[in-house]
């Protein structure tokens, strides 16, 4: 429009989804049936006064009418003139054929849009200024252009379905809250990756463990995608299958590590897709009678912990590899953790960038910390924290603090 035609609209059925009451559930309008919903319109006349309904609106067609014609047999359909005498389809859509004789429409030209096999809609082409009727080559051309539509629409309806799903998946293994009972005082706060990209492996944990002893657990699989989404659900369930042993975390890791190796080499012999290898985590115990804190990394960033100076620092820990790659064993280191003493485990998207070094994010991430006061709530510091981001994070964030009682 308006080479084409004068006219145009994109009509899409349940198979696009944008929003709004199912079409099935809208019941009958005037003896006519929702069959589509308004994706798009477009007008030589500005405002598009011909169109009955605006984007998003349902749109109701008679039974017996071209736009359901082409919606049951998929091929386009062509009217050079448009027949308007009593006994025709617009006895029984008085709108429309108002609407066609207010503004002179003449000719028309609907072409479904599908693609790998799928119905998605139709888009309707109609001239009134041009007086040419629409021929056989404007049908061809309008048919290539509805199917490179159609296909990118799928394509775009395949990644929100996708990445919904991956989204769902992520949300339902994440813990709803967490809690540290009598030991510890904690708070977590989670942030998806920008738009463009789908649902990540981050994950985070706390749970009991015997003697009043607390877990605190981070990782983060890499790669996107539902995939990913799997792998650290699995990931957290080992490691949670793992603690009830009461193993020290050092020995965890190391048989979280043998866990991944198994669970990757199970993926590839039945060609399924995994992304357990690569996957980094932190695991740490803390004791609140011995006033300890014990930490094992994999491949992970370290935590920032109060010492017994009552300065928060990134201690120097073993780094350990990331899981999945059957190296050697990794190793813990045992911290002092003086009352009111505070812990901060992350994700690499807390403080990676592409613009500074990673070293330049945790240093930013010491000064929120250590700006705030003791008293401050932990949810409050979680949100001032994230707030201190650069721009939109490109990774999944995951922040949990934790604070000895």
């Amino acid at each position: 429009m308006p080479l084409l035609a004068d006219y145009v609209t994109v009509d899409l059925t349940e198979a696009v989804r944008l929003g709004g009451e199912p079409l099935e559930r809208l019941g009958t309008a005037d003896g006519r049936v929702p069959a589509f919903r308004r994706a798009g319109v477009a007008s030589v006349h500005d405002g598009a006064p011909e169109s009955l309904w605006s984007s998003g609106d349902a749109v109701f067609v008679p039974e017996a009418s071209p736009f359901t014609q082409v919606l049951h047999t998929g091929r386009p359909l062509l009217e050079p003139h448009i027949d308007t005498s009593p006994g025709t389809w617009l006895d029984h859509d008085p709108a429309r054929a108002e609407k066609i004789r207010r503004y002179g429409m003449h000719s028309l030209l609907i072409v479904p849009l599908q693609a790998r096999g799928l119905l998605m809609g139709v888009a309707v082409l109609v001239r009134a200024d041009n007086p040419a009727p629409f021929d056989d080559g404007d049908r061809l051309l309008a048919e290539e252009i509805a199917a490179r539509a159609a296909l990118s629409l799928d394509n775009a309806r395949r990644y929100t379905r996708e990445r919904t799903a991956a989204l769902t998946l992520q949300r339902s293994l994440l813990p709803r809250r967490v809690d540290g009972g009598d030991a510890m005082e904690v708070a977590a706060h989670y942030v998806p990756a920008d738009a463009e990209y789908s649902a990540g492996g981050d994950w985070f944990d706390v749970f009991g463990l015997s003697g009043g002893r607390l877990a605190l657990v981070v990782g983060d699989v890499v790669g996107h995608g539902i995939a990913a989404a799997a792998a650290m659900g699995r990931l957290r369930t080992a490691i949670r299958t793992l603690a009830d042993l009461d193993l020290p975390p050092a020995e965890l890791l190391t048989r979280l590590d043998r866990t991944s190796v198994h669970l990757v080499e199970t993926d590839e012999a039945s060609d399924v897709e995994c992304c357990s290898i690569g996957a980094t985590c932190v695991y740490a115990v803390y004791d609140p009678a011995a006033r300890t804190f014990t930490v094992a990394l994999a491949g992970h960033p370290p935590p920032a912990v109060t010492g017994p100076d009552g300065v928060l620092t990134f201690p120097d820990l073993p780094h350990g590899t990331p899981l999945g790659y059957g190296l050697p064993p990794h190793e813990a280191a045992v911290l002092d953790l003086p009352p009111g003493g505070l812990v901060a485990l992350y994700s690499d998207g807390l403080v990676e960038d592409r613009r500074h070094d990673i070293g330049a994010g945790m240093e930013r991430v010491r000064r929120a910390l250590a700006r705030a006061g003791g008293d401050s709530s932990l949810t409050d510091l979680c949100t001032a924290v994230v707030a201190t981001l650069p721009r939109a994070p490109e990774d999944d964030v995951t922040l949990l603090l934790a604070r000895a009682r």
